[in-house]
């Protein structure tokens, strides 16, 4: 009766075993195969889904620009793959994307770059996703090499994507408090103020140093 009841324990992998390392590159490698293989064909940003179409994102391209550079440093690209990804990226923002005073919304059209609503009422600028798309831009900024004349100018441009951000804009007529959504077609109707310990502190963090 105890050989039916009690489980025996068999001590072989089902699958092989791997180091510590081995593990944490396949789990990087398999993070930015995401944004690299669903990055979007014309715009190069991230889509919402693997399944989302011309449905990008702003903010996700944010960590996507990020898990390029990673890609570049672990080897899964070359550099000059990785960099010319991101040059289309940066184009694409700097010529092609809505803005709203600076800020970009949170969904795109990644042929077009004309906003696509995020919800009712948000169809312009979103201070938070701004927020993660241009932090990433500036570590982007900082890992190319001015001396190279395709890096030195995607700098020039990641620096106006970075300046044009009118922050001051999003504080709904000088309140000490910044506010997440503008819409040119519904003003401040959101009304949502950005507060608490959570992701959107980075959006002080960046408007404080601007």
């Amino acid at each position: 009766l105890s050989d039916i009841l009690l489980p025996t324990f068999d001590p072989t992998f089902d699958f092989p075993e791997v180091s510590d390392a081995e593990l944490l590159t396949k789990i990087q490698q398999q993070t930015f195969k995401y944004f690299w293989d669903f990055g979007h064909p014309a715009s190069g940003l991230s889509r919402e889904r693997n399944t989302s179409g011309d449905l990008v994102t702003s903010g996700g391209s944010g960590f996507g620009v990020m898990a390029i550079l990673v890609g570049i440093e672990r080897g899964f690209i070359t550099r000059q793959e990785g960099v010319d990804r991101l040059e289309t990226i940066i184009s694409f923002l700097l010529n092609d994307a809505d803005r709203f005073h600076g800020a970009f919304s949170h969904w795109l059209n990644g042929n077009t770059g004309d906003v696509i609503p995020f919800s009712s009422n948000d169809d312009g600028g979103d201070l938070v996703e701004t927020a993660f798309m241009i932090q990433g831009l500036l570590t982007v900024r900082q890992y190319l090499d001015p001396v190279d004349p395709q890096e030195e100018s995607m700098i020039a441009d990641i620096n106006t994507l970075w300046e044009a951000v009118e922050w001051d804009w999003y504080t709904q007529e000088g309140q000490n408090v910044l506010y997440w959504h503008w819409s040119p077609n519904f003003g401040w109707e959101k009304n949502h103020k950005i507060q608490g310990w959570n992701e959107a502190l980075i959006v002080y963090v960046l408007a404080a140093s601007s």
